[in-house]
């Protein structure tokens, strides 16, 4: 393959995973506490053969090595709803799945199931500091959940507090579906967050940006798609001189 092309698709191909990335920030702009991503670019340098410079012989592609992740808060908005708390600054809540593995997520819109057991609205448990999941004494009508998490009613006195944890390295959580990571870097209980009782975090995605975004990696995309048509049709027309005067 001419070296112009294999550059030019190289470029292509990361373009595509970039639109992929963009196209699914949109599709959560209204997922509780959903997180923007963005795809980080690398050069891969490679020596073509030959005997000429190194210098020209180097050949630069573009690489995407990976998914940047804004964990800044997203906007807070109140809803009055008893079973809805944002957690405001560093940390995620602790959650477990249904096959029993812990995971971490920002989720805070929480329900009860049918044994009383504090849940987020994707189904996972939502954990106390000791590990256990939370679950509400029977008729109680009243909860209050306190800025360091503290889940309580007048009648039962305190019920739990909800495990809130920070992490050594944000890049090592790995996603693993409905808004849920998993983490594989060192946990510690955070400190440096407040949770807010009858309020939602929602998705830190601008939706005006994205889109902006997305029509310059659609506008250069089709910009290197005709130089690639251009570059062919050089190619077949002075392979087609050759032909002519062979």
């Amino acid at each position: 393959m001419d070296t112009t092309l294999s550059i030019a698709l190289s470029h292509q191909v990361a373009r595509r995973r970039q639109m992929d990335i963009i196209a699914n920030n949109i599709a959560n702009m209204s997922t509780t506490a959903f997180k923007r991503e963005n795809v980080m670019f690398g050069q891969y340098l490679k020596k073509a053969e030959g005997n000429l410079p190194n210098s020209i012989r180097e050949i630069a592609y573009v690489q995407d090595f990976g998914i940047s992740r804004n964990m800044s808060d997203g906007n807070l908005e109140t809803t009055g709803n008893t079973f809805d708390i944002a957690l405001s600054g560093d940390g995620m809540f602790q959650v477990k799945r249904g096959n029993g593995e812990m995971a971490y997520s920002r989720n805070g819109h929480l329900v009860l199931s049918d044994n009383l057991t504090l849940m987020n609205s994707t189904g996972q448990e939502i954990m106390d500091t000791s590990g256990r999941a939370i679950k509400i004494p029977p008729n109680v009508s009243t909860i209050k959940v306190a800025s360091d998490g503290t889940i309580s009613s007048p009648t039962s006195g305190i019920i739990g507090k909800l495990n809130v944890v920070s992490f050594g390295d944000d890049s090592k959580l790995k996603k693993i579906g409905e808004n849920m990571f998993s983490a594989d870097t060192s946990t510690t209980p955070s400190t440096n967050y407040k949770i807010l009782q009858g309020v939602t975090e929602t998705s830190n995605v601008q939706p005006i940006l994205e889109i902006t975004r997305m029509i310059e990696v659609s506008r250069s995309y089709v910009q290197t798609a005709k130089l690639m048509d251009n570059l062919q049709e050089t190619t077949k027309n002075a392979l087609n001189r050759i032909a002519k005067v062979g």
